[in-house]
C-alpha cells in the first residue's frame, strides 16, 4: 500500500480504479480547524507568499545583475531553473494532496506526511543527479572555477531535494492551520537569501549565486523539517477519532492525472517564452519574457488562493456547491482590480526596464485581458481538485496548456522582425493567448450551467416521483 498503510485502511467510499477520481470525505470536521476562521484566510496567506516569492525572485536577479557580468548571471539562472522545474515534476503534486488529505488524518496525520516527504527528496535528488550528468555545465557551475565537479553535482542534488519539499512544507502548515506561518517562513527566506546573494556573489560570481539559493534551502528545509515534527503532531492530538487515510486508489486517482497536469503547466511557465524568443528573435523575445512573467505572477497567486479550497472542501463537504460559488465570487473580486491597474500602469512599468520593454505594453495589456477570463479556469481547476475529479482537472489543465503552445508555435512570425516593433510582431501571440482564454472560460461556463441543468432535472423528478 502506498506511504506504508495498512492492508484494509478506513476509505472515503468504495472507488474504482479505473475511475481516475477521489470523493471528498463525509467526516466531522476537526474541531481546531473547522469554521470560516480557516477560509479564504488561507488563500491569501498562500497567494501572500507566492508574491513574495516572486518579487524576492525578481529583486535577487536585479541585484545579480548589478554585481556580476552578464554571463555569470545567465549560468547561474540556468542552474536554478533547472533544480526548481526538476523540484516541481519531481513534487508529483503531493502538495495539494496533502491539503486534501491531512485536516481529516487525525493520528495519521504524522505518517502522511513523513511518508510523502521521503518519497520527494530521494527522487528529486536521483533526478536531479541524472540531469546533471546529462548536463554536466550546471554541475561545473555550482561547483566553481576551481572546484571539483562531485560537488557541483552534490550540491545540485542537495538543491533539487530541498527545493523539492521546501513547497510542500507550506502546503502542509495551511492543511494543519497555520497558514500564516507560510508567510513569514518564505519572507525570511527571501531576506536571508538576498543577504547571502550580496556577499557570495561578489565574491564567487556565478557559483556565489548558486550558493546563495543552495544554502538556505537545504538550512530552511533541516529546521522547519524539526517545526512540523512538532506541529503535526500536536494536530494530530487535537483531532478527534483515529481520522482517515487515503487508499491506494485514492491515491492514485487523484495525484496521477492532477500530477501529470502540473508537469504541463511547470513547462508552459518556461515553454512559451522560450518559443517566443526563438522565433521573433531576441530583442522580441526579451520584452515578451518581461510582460509574460508579470501575468504570470499574478496567476500563480490566483492558483494558490484556490488551493486552500481542497482543505475546506474535505472538512465540509456537504457545503461543496456552497463553497464553489463563494470561492469564484472571491478570486474575481481580488483579482480582477489587480489585472485593471496592471493593466493601467503597463506603459510606466515596463518603461523602467528601458524603451524596448516599453514598447511590449499594449502585449502586457492583452496578456492581463487573457488572464481576466482564465481566472474562471483557475478557480474551476481549484473545484476540480477539491472535488476529487482528478481526471476533470487534468484535461483542462493540459488542454490549456498545449492550445498556449500551439499558438506561440504556429502565429506567423516576421522574417526580417523590427527590433523597434515588438508590438506589432508578438499582437498576434498575445491576441491568440486572449482567445485561448476566452474559449476555455466559455467551456467552464457551459460545464457548470450543463450541471446545473443536470441537478435541476434530477431534484424536479424527485419531487414529481414522490408526489402524490
Amino acid at each position: 500500500m502506498p506511504f506504508g498503510l495498512p492492508a484494509h485502511p478506513p476509505r472515503w467510499g468504495n472507488l474504482a480504479l479505473a475511475d481516475l477520481r477521489t470523493q471528498p470525505m463525509t467526516i466531522v470536521p476537526p474541531a481546531a480547524c473547522s469554521g470560516e476562521k480557516s477560509g479564504a484566510g488561507e488563500g491569501l496567506a498562500l497567494s501572500i507568499s507566492s508574491a513574495l516569492g516572486a518579487l524576492a525572485g525578481l529583486a535577487s536577479w536585479l541585484i545579480a545583475a548589478r554585481l556580476l557580468p552578464q554571463a555569470d548571471v545567465g549560468l547561474a539562472a540556468a542552474v536554478v531553473s533547472a533544480f526548481i522545474l526538476i523540484a516541481g515534476i519531481t513534487q508529483l503534486n503531493l502538495g495539494l494532496g496533502l491539503i486534501r488529505w491531512l485536516p481529516v488524518a487525525g493520528c495519521h496525520a504524522s505518517p502522511l506526511v513523513w511518508r510523502s516527504l521521503l518519497l520527494i527528496m530521494p527522487l528529486s535528488a536521483v533526478v536531479g543527479l541524472g540531469y546533471v550528468v546529462f548536463v554536466p555545465d550546471l554541475a561545473r557551475t555550482a561547483a566553481g572555477a576551481d572546484g571539483p565537479l562531485p560537488l557541483g553535482m552534490c550540491l545540485f542534488a542537495l538543491a533539487s531535494a530541498g527545493w523539492g519539499v521546501f513547497i510542500v512544507h507550506d502546503y502542509i502548515l495551511v492543511a494543519i492551520g497555520k497558514p500564516w506561518w507560510t508567510v513569514w517562513r518564505n519572507g525570511l527566506f527571501a531576506v536571508v537569501r538576498i543577504t547571502l546573494l550580496l556577499v557570495l556573489g561578489t565574491a564567487f560570481g556565478a557559483q556565489g549565486v548558486v550558493l546563495s539559493w543552495v544554502g538556505p534551502i537545504v538550512v530552511w528545509i533541516a529546521v522547519g523539517s524539526l517545526v512540523l515534527l512538532v506541529v503535526v503532531r500536536r494536530f494530530a492530538r487535537r483531532s478527534p477519532g483515529s481520522g482517515v487515510m487515503p487508499s491506494r486508489s485514492e491515491v492514485v486517482g487523484f495525484l496521477g492525472p492532477t500530477a501529470t497536469a502540473q508537469v504541463g503547466y511547470t513547462l508552459l511557465l518556461n515553454q512559451v517564452p522560450l518559443v517566443v524568443i526563438l522565433r521573433f528573435g531576441p530583442e522580441a523575445g526579451a520584452a515578451f519574457f518581461i510582460a509574460w512573467q508579470a501575468t504570470i505572477v499574478l496567476e500563480t497567486a490566483a492558483n494558490y488562493y484556490m488551493h486552500p479550497l481542497s482543505a475546506r472542501w474535505a472538512r465540509e463537504p456537504g457545503r461543496g456547491a456552497e463553497l464553489t460559488s463563494s470561492s469564484r465570487r472571491s478570486i474575481l473580486k481580488i483579482f480582477l482590480p489587480l489585472l485593471t491597474l496592471g493593466a493601467v500602469l503597463a506603459g510606466p512599468g515596463l518603461s523602467i526596464f528601458g524603451p524596448g520593454y516599453a514598447a511590449a505594453a499594449d502585449i502586457l495589456r492583452l496578456l492581463l485581458l487573457g488572464l481576466a477570463f482564465r481566472l474562471l479556469v483557475v478557480h474551476e481547476l481549484g473545484v476540480r481538485t477539491a472535488a476529487g475529479h482528478g481526471m476533470a482537472y487534468a484535461r483542462l489543465h493540459i488542454a490549456s496548456t498545449l492550445l498556449v503552445l500551439v499558438v506561440a508555435l504556429v502565429v506567423p512570425a516576421s522574417p526580417d522582425p523590427d527590433p523597434n516593433g515588438v508590438g506589432a510582431d508578438l499582437l498576434p501571440v498575445a491576441l491568440g493567448y486572449v482567445v485561448v482564454q476566452v474559449a476555455c472560460a466559455a467551456h467552464v461556463v457551459l460545464v457548470r450551467l450543463r450541471e446545473r441543468a443536470r441537478r435541476g432535472g434530477a431534484q424536479t423528478g424527485t419531487t414529481s416521483t414522490a408526489a402524490p
